[in-house]
């Protein structure tokens, strides 16, 4: 699955779990409504850092 597609997914469960929480009728709804749009925002954060890189670590040598 390409990591734009997967990207999407993320992005439309976190409008879903936004849209739930809005939506609850408790607290336990709203707190598993955030919680997927955490875990949307947590995953689509990965996938940035994964396609775009990291930047090289330094040694300790200070060389």
């Amino acid at each position: 699955m390409g990591s734009w597609v997967l990207g999407t997914l993320m992005g439309l469960l976190s409008l879903f779990g936004l849209f739930l929480a809005s939506r609850a009728a408790d607290s336990t709804f709203a707190l598993f409504g955030y919680l997927l749009f955490l875990f949307g925002v947590v995953m689509i954060f990965s996938l940035i850092t994964q396609n775009t890189g990291r930047p090289p670590e330094r040694s300790e040598e200070g060389g």
